[in-house]
């Protein structure tokens, strides 16, 4: 198997962050939180060096990538359901196998040795436990392989692209093999570092200019105008004087893709539904050139003011945040806005590259459900637009049912909405009129983006 080769120094630091690896791996897989937002405070409490911060997020990051995988093994070996082992044994175990799989630095040992001690620390009494699980992997490790474990050819290929067998079964149905294992193979890579450059602050030329100042290297993505890939930089990116200042924001070019669908104008009145976290909302102030105003609704209150922060750190003065539950908006917002935009709540699945442990909180069932959510808010959004007006709906997800079939459902009920083609607004080739924006394809997260017309 193919080897990460990431690895840290022994130092008196090193079980310190296996168990700050082991405390985010419980809040991401038993508490339900989000891998990037546990990885975002625990760097942001804990002052690490270079080596530790890329050796604690390539633990967490790894053992979320492969947690199916690493499962079969540890269910094979204890001979008996994960339901049945302490969740803080279980992401111990998670966290042994992964080091003595993929992590060629580090010395099988200390794979083993610095596991029983987190066990003594956090799991008292089941120590032994931990250590003959890893050692008899150690002296059995061949009948570990995936080609071993897997029971199925469709397991397998979940084992080998680390998708919960669910989802494969259901892309297979559908997509068929090879537009299934093209997705598989984009959500299994590391993704590029996307920004922004935030031509509020600055030129592109300008912003480039500075990222080369400093010892960072760049390069268009070739897509978008203001769209960047970051190749390397240095230090931290939220202590970066360029992020600090607003000269750049992170976000991938599919969600950049839905600014220029909506494509307002100076001067319009926008309403952003379900705005959170608001990179759409502020590269449509960028769009806009300040001028106008956007108002950004969100049914969670803390949201709003880390919205009204980061458009504060990128210059954006026309933007106003309002707590609000986006199926039942208020009246006096009828027929008030040139623009809307709906981005509305969805299954995620076009972002599974970014966002790793969300593969393994979703379900089949999950998928069922959304649809009447989104037609809700996309027909609560319509009331809002004027006569003339637009209307783009927008899901970071690939699944037909939240995607062309909400917005037909709609269309059967407005007919004072028309359908218009999305792809001349944007710069680089997709199909309309409906746009889904492919990662195998189009090298970027999945997206789907339709423009309706209101009819004057």
């Amino acid at each position: 198997m193919a080897k990460v080769q990431t690895a840290r120094p022994a130092s008196q630091g090193q079980v310190n962050i296996r168990r700050l690896a082991v405390q985010a791996l419980l809040m991401i897989n038993r508490d339900g939180a989000y891998a990037n937002i546990v990885l975002q405070q625990m760097l942001g409490e804990h002052h690490l060096s270079d080596v530790d911060r890329r050796f604690f997020t390539e633990l967490v990051y790894g053992v979320v990538r492969r947690r199916n995988y690493l499962d079969a093994i540890i269910e094979t070996l204890a001979k008996r359901p994960l339901r049945k082992l302490s969740s803080i044994v279980v992401d111990i175990l998670r966290l042994g196998l992964y080091q003595l799989i993929y992590m060629d630095k580090v010395p099988e040992s200390a794979a083993v040795n610095e596991s029983v001690k987190l066990a003594k620390k956090m799991a008292r009494g089941l120590d032994g436990f931990v250590n003959g699980v890893l050692r008899n992997f150690l002296r059995n490790r061949d009948s570990f392989s995936i080609d071993e474990l897997a029971t199925s050819a469709v397991e397998r290929l979940a084992f080998i692209y680390n998708q919960p067998l669910w989802l494969l079964e259901h892309w297979l149905a559908i997509y068929g093999e090879e537009k299934t294992l093209g997705l598989c193979s984009w959500f299994n890579e590391r993704p590029r570092l996307t920004a922004r450059i935030n031509t509020l602050k600055t030129s592109i030329p300008d912003g480039m200019a500075a990222l080369t100042k400093v010892g960072w290297q760049a390069e268009p993505t070739g897509k978008l105008p203001e769209a960047i890939y970051i190749n390397s930089h240095r230090g931290s990116l939220d202590s970066s004087a360029l992020v600090k200042d607003g000269l750049l924001t992170f976000t991938d070019e599919a969600s950049m893709a839905v600014a220029y669908v909506v494509d307002p104008k100076p001067g319009d009145q926008v309403l952003d539904c379900c705005a959170a976290p608001g990179g759409k909302t502020m590269h449509m102030a960028a769009r806009m050139q300040n001028r106008g105003r956007i108002v950004a609704d969100d049914i969670h209150e803390h949201k709003l003011g880390l919205m009204a922060a980061n458009a504060k750190r990128l210059g954006v003065t026309n933007a106003e945040f309002k707590l609000q539950d986006a199926t039942s908006l208020p009246t006096e917002w009828a027929e008030s806005f040139d623009r809307v935009l709906v981005d509305a709540p969805c299954s995620g699945l076009g972002i599974l590259q970014r966002k790793l442990d969300m593969r393994w909180h979703k379900s089949a069932e999950s998928l069922k459900t959304l649809p009447t959510l989104q037609l809700q808010i996309l027909e609560e959004a319509a009331k809002t637009v004027k006569a003339g007006g637009v209307l783009v709906y927008s899901t970071c997800t690939i699944n037909e049912a939240e995607n062309e079939d909400v917005v037909n459902k709609f269309l059967t009920l407005h007919s004072e909405f028309v359908l218009a083609d999305a792809a001349p607004y944007l710069p680089f080739p997709v199909t309309g009129p409906m746009v889904t924006l492919w990662p195998q394809k189009d090298e970027m997260d999945g997206f789907f983006i339709a423009r309706l017309h209101k009819q004057g």
